[in-house]
């Protein structure tokens, strides 16, 4: 009960109290009047949230990071009676809503939006609805909740990365080629819906002003002169190789690299998996398409840190997946254990292994130089290190990069 109620119901009693010692009537003609302003209250915020029903637009299919949407609710008034002073809130994980303040007449109804900002990854819930009555002197206050709990993924978002070139260890020795994923395949297959992340140097221009939406063009790997068919996203989620606080830490930017990697190769007709050691020990075995894109997001957007998640053990539990000689592309931070001992129990399985190593030290205030990267670089993979706050695209430039792999 509002205090505001308690307060009003102890000056009623004590009106009655005072006129009944004193004897005094107008006392008590005070007392009877707080008491039906109380009643009529009370009554109101009852009876104005009977025969009440919500109804809740659909969701976006698709949402990452970043993303907003607008979700259609109405509210309908199913009785005679007007219903005045609600306020409705929609509900959710996507963070606090904003009130809204309907007056319905009766058997009528009213529709608005409400806005979501998609902050973070992982599953989220829209709805229920809250509607609040309050009686017009404000001493009272009731609340029920409408409509159902809408499940929906928010997954990572992705960057473009125009100039994430890759060597393989035949450029030392142990391969061919030097691949880029934008030169996959010079030949486009077909063309689908532009969507979030998608990159904007793969939009044919064409289509776009044909269907007056945009559109992008889907590769296919296999038209590609020696360029590697199958590629693996490795990610260490070990809990004690991570850092930082909130939104703003070293996973969470290793799953956004994650995720933007895999778009990209997908883009070039690529076929693309993902193991992951996470608490569920997430594989995900290659295959190419738009399906596989939103399955691997989907995964990741899922994913969470785990003490006992370790790189080695993954490997070797999936060295039998690792054929045709695919390109690997390992997401680790500096703390991560075992690394050089896993590049060369792959190198020679694998065409290629890129290392994206997450400096641990910049997420703990204090950027420093590590040997870690030179010391992969020595095992013959390509490494790129990517600091706090670093642009993604920038810094997984092959032709900014500073170390390079070297064969022992």
């Amino acid at each position: 009960m509002k205090a505001r109620a308690i307060m009003s119901i102890s000056v009623a009693l004590l009106l009655l109290a005072v006129s009944l010692l004193f004897g005094s009537i107008l006392l008590f003609r005070l007392f009877v009047l707080s008491t039906l302003i109380l009643a009529a209250g009370y009554l109101w915020v009852n009876i104005s949230l009977r025969r009440l029903s919500v109804t809740a637009g659909s969701l976006p299919e698709h949402l990452q990071v970043g993303d907003e949407f607008f979700r259609d609710l109405t509210l309908t008034n199913n009785s005679r009676l007007p219903r005045l002073w609600l306020t409705v809130q929609d509900q959710t994980d996507l963070g606090q809503q904003d009130n809204v303040l309907v007056n319905i007449r009766g058997h009528d109804k009213q529709t608005w939006q409400t806005r979501f900002t998609c902050t973070r990854r992982g599953l989220a819930y829209a709805g229920p609805v809250n509607v609040t009555a309050t009686d017009p002197l404000g001493i009272f206050s009731k609340r029920i909740s409408l409509g159902e709990r809408q499940p929906l993924i928010v997954y990572p978002r992705t960057v473009d990365l125009p100039h994430f070139k890759f060597s393989s260890f035949s450029d030392f020795g142990y391969g061919s080629g030097f691949q880029s994923v934008s030169r996959i395949s010079p030949n486009a297959s077909s063309v689908r819906e532009f969507n979030t992340g998608d990159s904007l140097r793969h939009i044919h221009w064409p289509s776009a002003l044909r269907t007056g939406k945009l559109m992008v063009k889907m590769f296919d790997a296999d038209r590609a002169y020696n360029a590697a068919k199958e590629s693996w996203v490795l990610l260490d989620m070990n809990e004690a190789a991570h850092y930082g606080r909130n939104r703003d830490t070293t996973d969470e930017q290793a799953i956004t690299i994650a995720a933007s990697v895999a778009s990209d190769y997908l883009q070039g007709g690529m076929r693309v998996g993902l193991m992951a050691g996470d608490a569920n020990r997430t594989l995900l075995l290659p295959a190419r398409g738009e399906l596989q894109r939103w399955k691997i997001l989907e995964k990741l957007a899922l994913t969470e840190t785990d003490w006992n998640g370790n790189l080695l053990e993954i490997v070797n539990n999936n060295l039998d997946k690792l054929r045709d000689n695919p390109l690997l592309i390992i997401i680790a931070t500096t703390t991560s254990v075992n690394l050089p001992e896993v590049i060369r129990l792959l190198r020679r399985r694998v065409d290629t292994v890129v290392v994206i190593l997450l400096d641990a030290a910049s997420w703990t205030g204090n950027r420093m130089l590590t040997e870690m990267g030179r010391t992969l670089a020595w095992t013959g993979a390509q490494v790129y290190t990517v600091y706090k706050g670093d642009d993604l695209a920038k810094a997984l430039d092959s032709k900014a990069t500073h170390l390079h792999p070297v064969t022992v």
